[in-house]
């Protein structure tokens, strides 16, 4: 990913973080007809000083496969994003650009074979999801129901190699317009740009302060 330097995260508590809140991702791995994307809910795990990505695929995806026998992948987190008029910077010769954040995961990956590893992490996968989204089904399922469902899907563990995160959030400004992009944003309601919001307020350069 080309990263210019202010826009370079390196705070792994920050990016871990991030993961955690945008954990819907897209994972990318080679076959020999071409790159292979899809899409898939995460969790992520601190393992030493390792990062560590679970994420299940259908037993019927051919990409689980293709993992067994490359071992790699790319792990792509997208997180908020915006439109930015040149009408919020102080001198109107300007152009529009887009403020985003993503961080991207090389993964070297396994398939998990253990049974009992599955099962705890599907329940914790449910568990995580569940109050995320402030409900509380309780994965209450027969025994022989919940092993034909297990049989039907495909662990991978995945340990990040490599990590880079991209938080291009207007630090590139100078001072007025930087403030004047926090001053558009602190009016909007949406959750995205309330996000966005608070991201740009995270990685805040001391120059902006």
């Amino acid at each position: 990913m080309y990263i210019p330097k202010y826009s370079e995260v390196h705070d792994l508590k920050l990016i871990k973080s991030f993961i955690e809140e945008y954990s819907f991702a897209t994972l990318l791995s080679q076959t020999s007809e071409g790159i292979s994307a899809n899409h898939y809910p995460f969790l992520i795990d601190q393992e030493g000083e390792d990062l560590v990505l679970w994420t299940h695929l259908a037993l019927g995806n051919p990409q689980w496969k293709n993992l067994s026998q490359s071992m790699k992948a790319l792990v792509i987190f997208t997180g908020p994003h915006s439109y930015i008029s040149p009408v919020y910077y102080k001198d109107p010769l300007n152009v529009p650009t887009w403020s985003y954040t993503a961080v991207h995961a090389t993964c070297a990956c396994e398939v998990v074979k253990d049974s009992q590893v599955t099962k705890d992490l599907m329940k914790r996968l449910v568990s995580h999801y569940e109050r995320k989204n402030g409900t509380n089904w309780n994965y209450e399922l027969p025994e022989d129901f919940h092993e034909q469902l297990l049989k039907a899907i495909v662990w991978l563990k995945l340990r990040v190699t490599s990590v880079e995160a991209k938080f291009k959030l207007s630090q590139n400004r100078d001072k007025e317009d930087y403030l004047g992009v926090i001053e558009e944003f602190s009016k909007r309601t949406s959750e995205n740009d309330k996000d966005l919001l608070r991201y740009m307020k995270l990685t805040m350069p001391e120059k902006m302060k």
